[in-house]
């Protein structure tokens, strides 16, 4: 390990990364869960999502003010929210009680979350991001990777997750303990680091000649992905492929190895490049689903997705952090966080007029599409960084 990157603090913060993913990929039975309970289809798939939602609209207001003076306070305050909400959902019966629960998880989550992320760029040398961002990735895809086949080895009955999710919320109170280990708020503010930024200086950076690009990279690219997230299991089912769920698992799988083996050549590519390859990849991928009808064609895809998204959706972040000015790192990456918020909404609402218009082709087409028109915006630079 390169002490340059693993410092303790930056090792803490994986850890805390790695507890606040796990606590939402627990989520993984919850269809089957609240449907036990009697909640009407409509109900479900609001609650699915109604997490991201609280998430999506919190998030702006937030990120002014979540600096590195502050973020500290801001990670023990959403833990302590989080903790609430698990606690709430894995007791309340009624759906409207659990969709205002889910509503305060998605809060507890994205305060967490931004917090952790304001003291990550702190933390990563200027010149190993790439190597850095391929880890915080990678680290948030083990929980999603492992508890699906966790809940399968254990034979856990969806019935369960209440007394999972009352339990879980012991894992906030370790999250919050864990900041005892990160440098105190008194010590960062020595730094000169302001302690919130006005609402401007966020709409500068998403406008900025050297960042919007960047910005609209990642809606495009988490629209691509969330597309085929979405549609692939009802792909599956009117094709008679049952085991279609391989397609992610393998693709999860290969993106992890992406990210473990070559973090070390993220910082020796071109940045621009690599990214453009593998979203040349992702879309190709993506376009070539819809006329795929066999089980191996399919593997062959999710690991070609698997690829492309593993080395995308790290460099993204990286190239954010190269562009932007040490001041102001935390706060643009946690734009990023909400432009990838942006494209997990706009996907599935793109995915879903598609499907009614011209069916899972014209899905999988429009993923391909939407991943496609992120490669040029990779290539637009700007001479100077301005924020």
């Amino acid at each position: 390990m390169n002490p340059l990157l693993f410092s303790r603090p930056f090792l803490v913060l994986c850890i805390q990364f790695l507890l606040v993913s796990t606590v939402v990929a627990l989520f993984f039975p919850l269809q089957a869960y609240v449907k036990g309970l009697g909640f009407s289809d409509g109900i479900v798939g609001f609650l699915l999502g109604a997490d991201a939602l609280s998430a999506l609209i919190l998030q702006p207001f937030i990120t002014p003010l979540i600096t590195t003076v502050t973020a500290k306070r801001w990670i023990l305050a959403g833990a302590v929210v989080l903790a609430a909400a698990l606690i709430l959902e894995g007791t309340l019966l009624d759906p409207l009680g659990f969709v205002a629960a889910r509503l305060i998880q998605g809060c507890g989550f994205i305060i967490v979350v931004s917090g952790v992320m304001v003291l990550f760029v702190e933390v990563i040398p200027k010149a190993m991001s790439g190597r850095a961002f391929g880890w915080i990735s990678l680290i948030r895809l083990i929980p999603y990777a492992a508890l699906p086949l966790v809940y399968d080895a254990l034979g856990v009955a969806s019935d369960r997750l209440g007394l999972i999710l009352r339990w879980s919320s012991t894992g906030c109170a370790v999250l919050a303990a864990l900041l005892l280990l990160l440098p105190s708020s008194a010590d960062v503010a020595k730094t000169g680091r302001p302690i919130v930024f006005p609402y401007s200086l966020m709409i500068r950076s998403l406008f900025d000649a050297a960042l919007f690009p960047m910005f609209a990279t990642v809606i495009l690219l988490y629209a691509g992905y969330s597309t085929v997230f979405f549609f692939l299991k009802g792909y599956g089912a009117a094709n008679g492929l049952s085991t279609i769920g391989l397609f992610f698992t393998v693709a999860t799988f290969v993106m992890m190895v992406v990210r473990a083996a070559g973090g070390g050549w993220f910082d020796r590519w071109d940045k621009r490049s690599a990214n453009a390859c593998a979203l040349a990849i992702c879309s190709v991928a993506s376009g070539i689903l819809p006329v795929s009808k066999t089980m191996p064609s399919i593997i062959a895809l999710a690991v070609l997705c698997g690829i492309g998204w593993g080395i995308a959706m790290p460099l993204l972040n990286a190239l954010i952090f190269d562009v932007s000015r040490p001041e102001t790192a935390g706060l643009n990456q946690n734009l990023a966080l909400l432009m990838l918020q942006v494209g997990f909404f706009l996907g599935p609402l793109t995915g879903g007029q598609l499907l009614s218009f011209g069916g899972y082709e014209a899905v999988f087409f429009g993923a391909a599409a939407m991943t496609a028109l992120a490669i040029p915006m990779i290539y637009r630079r700007s001479g100077e960084i301005h924020v």
